[in-house]
This record gives C-alpha cells, sequence and structure tokens, in this order.
C-alpha cells in the first residue's frame, strides 16, 4: 500500500508539471519511458510530434510558404546563360551577318566545329497586376495551410484527449465490477457459513453464485474494453502498448472553477477562433486573387529583354554580339479562352464564398451541439453523484437488514447491482463531460495544450 501511494503522489506530481506546460517530450524520452507516467498533456505533446496528420499539414504549410516566395520572384529580373558546342558535318558560318559589302568577304568564316555562349536577361514591367494577384493568391494559400495546420492539431488533441478518457472510464467501470464482486463473494461466504449451519437454504448460494457469475461476465466485457482503449491510446502517441496502460496514465478532472460561457460568446469565439473558418476565408481571398489574375489576360504585357552573344569556332576566332529590345503582348484572338476563363474565376468566387457560408451555419450548429452536451453531461454528473450516494446507503441498509434476518437476499443483490451500474454510470458521466468542454473548446478554436493546462487538474 505504501509502494502504490509512493507511485500515485510521484505520478501526480509528474501530470501537474506536465499539466502547466513544461515543454514537450524529446524522441529519446519516448523511447525510455520504463516505468513513468504518461500524462494527458504528454500524449498530446506526443501525438503533435509523431501523428501523420499532423506532419502532413505541415508539410502543406512549408509548401503554401515556398509558394508565397516563388510569386514573389515574379517581381525580379531573369538572369539565364547557355553555351553550345556543336560539330557539322560541312563547314558553317561562324558568326551572323548583320551587314555584307565586297571589303566583308575576307572576314566571313566557315568552321565545322563552332563554340556559342549567351547571356539574357528579361524583365517585365507590366502584367496588368497579374503578378500581384499571384502573389495575394499564394499568400492566402500559406495562411489557410496555416489554418488547416491548427485544425488539424485540434482535431488531435481532443482525439487523444476523448483516447485517453476511453481508458480511464473502462479503469472505473472495472473497479465498480470488481467492488460489486468482492460484495458477491462476502455474501457468498456468509451463504455458506450459513448453509454449513443450516440456517440457509441452497437456493441462496445458487442465487449469488448466479449473481457473481454476471458480475464477472460484465467485467470480462470491460476488460476488453480497456485493452482495445489502451491500444488506440498508444496508437495515436505513438508508444507502446505498455506505456499506454490504464496503471501508467494520471486521471483528470475539470477545474472546479470553470464554467460555460453564454452561447452569443462561443458562437462569436467560433466565428473569430474556428481554424477551419480561418482557412475557408482565406480560400474566399485566394479565389478572388485568381479571378484577379484571369481578368489580367485583358490586358496588354510589357517585357524588357537584353542579350550578349559571343561566336567561336576551334580556330580560336571570337566575335561577340549584344541586344536590347522591348516587347508588348497581346493576345488578339484565344477562341473565347479568356472570357471563360475569367467566368470560371468567378463561378470560384462565388462557391467559395457560399463555402465559407456553409461552414459558417455548421459552425455555430457545432457550438450549440457541443454546449448543450456540455450543459447535459454537467447535469447528469450531478445527477449520478446523488443516485451513487444514495444507492450506497440503500445497499448498506439491505445489506445491514439481510444479515439481521430482516432482509432479503435479493433486495440485497439488486441493490448491490444497482450499486455497481450507478458507479459505472457516473465515472462514464464524469469523463464525458470533460470530452464535452473539450470538444465545445475545439469548435471554437481554443483548444490548445494551454487550454488543457488550464482548465483540467489531477483528479485526487
Amino acid at each position: 500500500m505504501k509502494r502504490r501511494r509512493r507511485f500515485e503522489k510521484r505520478a501526480s506530481i509528474t501530470a501537474f508539471v506536465w499539466l502547466v506546460g513544461v515543454g514537450a517530450p524529446s524522441v529519446q524520452a519516448q523511447e525510455s519511458r520504463e516505468g513513468e507516467a504518461l500524462t494527458l498533456a504528454e500524449a498530446v505533446a506526443l501525438a503533435h510530434e509523431t501523428h501523420p496528420s499532423v506532419g502532413v499539414a505541415r508539410a502543406v504549410e512549408d509548401a503554401a510558404a515556398a509558394g508565397v516566395g516563388m510569386a514573389k520572384s515574379e517581381w525580379w529580373p531573369k538572369l539565364g546563360t547557355g553555351a553550345a558546342l556543336t560539330s557539322y558535318s560541312e563547314p558553317m558560318l561562324v558568326a551572323p551577318l548583320h551587314g555584307f559589302g565586297p571589303e566583308d568577304v575576307a572576314q566571313i568564316e566557315f568552321e565545322r566545329t563552332l563554340i556559342q555562349g549567351n547571356v539574357s536577361f528579361a524583365w517585365t514591367l507590366y502584367d496588368g497586376g497579374a503578378r500581384g494577384a499571384r502573389i495575394n493568391g499564394a499568400r492566402a494559400a500559406s495562411a489557410g495551410a496555416t489554418a488547416g495546420r491548427s485544425a488539424t492539431e485540434q482535431m488531435l488533441t481532443a482525439r487523444v484527449t476523448v483516447a485517453y478518457l476511453r481508458v480511464l472510464t473502462a479503469r472505473g467501470v472495472l473497479d465498480a465490477k470488481d467492488r460489486r464482486i468482492n460484495s458477491m463473494l462476502a455474501e457468498r461466504r456468509r451463504v455458506e457459513q450459513f448453509l454449513a449451519e443450516g440456517q440457509a437454504a441452497q437456493v441462496e448460494l445458487l442465487r449469488v453464485d448466479a449473481a457473481l457469475a454476471e458480475a464477472e461476465a460484465e467485467r470480462v466485457a470491460t476488460v476488453t474494453q480497456l485493452d482495445l482503449a489502451e491500444r488506440d491510446l498508444a496508437r495515436l502517441v505513438d508508444v507502446r502498448v505498455d506505456d499506454a496502460r490504464v496503471d501508467r496514465l494520471v486521471p483528470v478532472r475539470l477545474d472546479e472553477e470553470m464554467d460555460v460561457d453564454e452561447r452569443g460568446h462561443l458562437v462569436d469565439s467560433a466565428f473569430t477562433n474556428n481554424p477551419q473558418l480561418e482557412r475557408m476565408r482565406q480560400d474566399v481571398t485566394a479565389a478572388k486573387a485568381a479571378h484577379r489574375l484571369a481578368k489580367a489576360d485583358w490586358i496588354p504585357h510589357l517585357d524588357v529583354t537584353g542579350a550578349g552573344q559571343v561566336f567561336s569556332s576551334d580556330a580560336g576566332n571570337t566575335s561577340s554580339l549584344w541586344s536590347v529590345g522591348v516587347g508588348l503582348t497581346y493576345p488578339i484572338f484565344t477562341g473565347g479562352a479568356r472570357s471563360n476563363n475569367v467566368s470560371q474565376a468567378g463561378a470560384h468566387v462565388r462557391r467559395a464564398a457560399e463555402d465559407l457560408r456553409l461552414a459558417e451555419l455548421q459552425a455555430e450548429e457545432a457550438v450549440d451541439r457541443a454546449l448543450n452536451v456540455a450543459l447535459e453531461t454537467r447535469a447528469l454528473v450531478a445527477a449520478l453523484a446523488n443516485v451513487v450516494q444514495h444507492q450506497t446507503e440503500v445497499a448498506r441498509i439491505e445489506r445491514l437488514s439481510l444479515e439481521a434476518g430482516a432482509g432479503t437476499q435479493t433486495d440485497y443483490l439488486r441493490a448491490e447491482a444497482d450499486l455497481s451500474r450507478a458507479r459505472s454510470l457516473l465515472v462514464e458521466a464524469q469523463h464525458a463531460e470533460i470530452a464535452a468542454r473539450v470538444e465545445l473548446a475545439r469548435v471554437i478554436g481554443e483548444l490548445t495544450p494551454e487550454w488543457l493546462a488550464g482548465n483540467l487538474e489531477i483528479a485526487r
């Protein structure tokens, strides 16, 4: 018992340190978890570090950030170079002719192996706003990817929390089953004693054996659920199953001072902070940028170009040439491609705007659902706490009545079964309330490790 108390005290201290957000675990710490407690905050940190969904979201975010750099590069001139060594079957003109007269005949050279090199320069002075539209679209895509990564992390936080609570719930239900079994074993010993003295009927032993078999069958089912919950948690946080067993977890409960905000405030918070809605807003911005980019095709493009060329041969004679130019390009007829492109981009803008409206409606609906579940589970916990208190007293009285010969074994067994059921329901309701608050925090965009540290505490 003392050893268990020392373990529980150590686990509580460890959980407190993690719940206040000391830091994320390292890979080395993950590989050497022998005998260590796994707190909820640590489980979330491990999942954020190792789960592929977060890895995908971060890769998308990095790619989108690189896309902004690529779009900005179009503001810079393009400078390139090239060289070629070419051998012909017949002699070829070494350098191009830009003028020809009788005195130039002696300077004309022909060789079979030619060497050419060039440096080119190109810069778009004006493109009708296409570059700015691309940059705006890339920035919106980058901001949307960042919001998507935040949404993925919050979703994963909720999944880990629910998995963690499922393990704790199964353990609480298992404890209730064990307490019922212990009561049934005590009753069986009492019946056996009276049966040996000839003061009890055989049916009483059969009755208690039937209740004991029922309790043991329920316990087996609960043990199976506990093992499945532990394995699900281990997969989410990428640890060995033995490191996610219930005896390694630290029970948590809601902060007693935590309360539920008014619906209007929650809806406003969701519209402001929900990363999914932010991603949809950035989709609208990106669609508008694409629409502006499509319109730029109707505007002429003005470009400046320049080049320097060197011509030589295997004979060693070399000549050079440079050029500078200004070009104006404008497609006169595209077969309707430009107008259809603009129309298509405009339709994408309308679709993105409607998707945002739909997402806002769904967010408001999600707030209502999460809020109702949070309020319902809170009331259920209070009611079941009273049920457990009253049912405990009922079972105690039935036990005393049975021992005094004034009660019946059937009433006592029923009272113990009802008490076990009430204890199981209370554990489930307590963890369901935590899960409901976590889901509400996710819907309004506030489910972060800091939120967990500020609203959950170690259960004593």
